[in-house]
């Protein structure tokens, strides 16, 4: 009696998964592949962060500038804000900004797109009682915010026709 039952529930799964395919969002243009990252100034984490969600959104990354389209990004830091802070406690209200920086040159070495920056900024409370938290906090919104700025970039190259 289980078997039939876990059988007919497997059977009803692989029939609802039918023609899904876990291919990433394809965001990405056709024509800007093959794609090269001009690294530059990246940190070997945010050349990753970036190298994997431009493979997930359908780039074909090459390892060679030659015979391929190259973009060159490059993230920066703004300096932090402080919103508000409290005079009974030790915690603040801080604003993170970061922008990322980008061109595409295609092979022919036309600008598909010239320099286009994208800015993103996040409020985060800090306790500046606790250190190691105030830091943790301070680069999970980093990373956030990396995440973010690299989406907003792939879906821009992903509305290019």
């Amino acid at each position: 009696m289980r078997i039939g039952l876990l059988l007919t529930l497997f059977f009803t799964l692989q029939l609802s998964a039918c023609g899904f395919h876990l291919r990433g969002n394809s965001q990405v243009v056709e024509s800007l592949n093959p794609l090269y990252i001009v690294a530059g100034q990246l940190e070997p984490a945010q050349l990753i962060l970036i190298q994997k969600q431009l493979v997930r959104s359908g780039a074909r990354l090459t390892p060679s500038e030659q015979g391929s389209n190259q973009i060159q990004i490059k993230l920066v830091s703004l300096k932090n804000r402080k919103i508000a802070s409290s005079s009974i406690s030790d915690v603040e209200l801080v604003q993170l900004r970061m922008n990322l920086l980008f061109s595409v040159i295609t092979e022919s070495g036309d600008f598909l797109f010239e320099q286009q920056e994208l800015v993103e900024s996040v409020e985060i409370e800090l306790d500046n009682a606790n250190v190691l938290a105030h830091e943790q906090t301070i680069n999970r919104a980093r990373l956030g915010l990396q995440r973010r700025l690299i989406q907003n970039m792939i879906s821009q190259l992903g509305h290019q026709r």
